[in-house]
């Protein structure tokens, strides 16, 4: 394909993105959480809802009636609206991004990296959703009781425990939005190993830089947990860093052993799938 092809293919990638996208980013925000209750009539008297509520309302029963939800300003709430339904699209139409970006550099991947992307991919939004939801029904919890504590340290009544709509929903969003990035790490850590672009020795010699960094991470996304919620996140996370490093050294004592070696032709020595005849670039055969 020329420069040209290329930049029409991703394009239409982008496009099927965009279009997904609007397609999710509609879905929640007008789509009814009860559908018994659609209609005009029902939008005019305040009953209609859209989906998008119910995940709000998820979200403000976390403060298990400790704090008070109050709404700041006259446009908070709309603001709210439009910001969590797009952050919800988004993580809907995760599995479509990841389809068209494998989409897209497919054609250039060799054989023995393709069958590197699923196993990748299913890792990547699995520890993502851990993550997630590890600090949404953990973490998050967790903080605003200890929050609580202080409160009363400092004598403020439960009745005086008011938050900002804006600032609650932003902690909330961004604490569980990072904490699943975060959760990723382990995977993408594995893959750079798998390709050989990094190597164990980097995080087993640089251990205390590299926690060091990512309790600072943990720190700047979780302003409002303090000690206490950056140890509630930081610990797992290491943990998972500890047991990704010792599956990095079996695949890299695996790769001495030339277990990753990549199948090539007799003849022409081009890289060749494992299961195919003839050489796609000299034809020969390779039985």
């Amino acid at each position: 394909m020329t420069f040209r092809e290329h930049l029409l293919e991703l394009r239409d990638r982008l496009k099927m993105v965009a279009i997904s996208y609007f397609v999710a980013l509609i879905f929640w925000l007008a789509f009814p959480s009860n559908i018994s209750l659609t209609g005009v009539s029902t939008i005019l008297t305040g009953e209609y809802k859209p989906l998008i509520s119910a995940v709000l309302e998820e979200t403000v029963s976390l403060a298990g009636g400790i704090f008070r939800i109050i709404p700041g300003r006259l446009v908070s709430p709309l603001e709210i609206y439009f910001i969590a339904a797009a952050l919800v699209a988004f993580i809907t139409v995760i599995p479509v991004i990841g389809y068209e970006i494998y989409a897209y550099v497919n054609p250039a991947l060799y054989p023995h990296e393709r069958k590197l992307v699923w196993p990748f991919l299913a890792a990547f939004i699995g520890l993502f959703a851990t993550g997630a939801f590890f600090s949404y029904f953990i973490v998050v919890p967790l903080i605003i009781r200890f929050m609580a504590i202080f409160a009363d340290i400092i004598g403020i009544s439960p009745e005086l425990r008011l938050i900002e709509a804006g600032d609650y929903y932003m902690f909330v969003f961004s604490t569980v939005g990072s904490m699943g990035l975060l959760f990723t790490a382990p995977a993408i850590f594995l893959l750079l190993v798998r390709l050989g672009i990094l190597s164990s020795n980097i995080l087993s010699r640089n251990r205390i830089y590299f926690y060091g960094i990512l309790y600072i991470i943990i720190a700047f996304i979780t302003p409002d947990g303090w000690l206490v919620g950056n140890t509630i996140l930081f610990l797992p996370l290491v943990a998972m860093m500890e047991i990704s490093l010792l599956i990095a050294r079996r695949i890299e004592k695996k790769r001495e052993m030339g277990a990753y070696s990549v199948p090539r032709c007799k003849f022409c020595g081009a890289e060749i799938s494992e299961e195919v005849v003839f050489c796609p670039k000299c034809g020969k055969s390779q039985q």
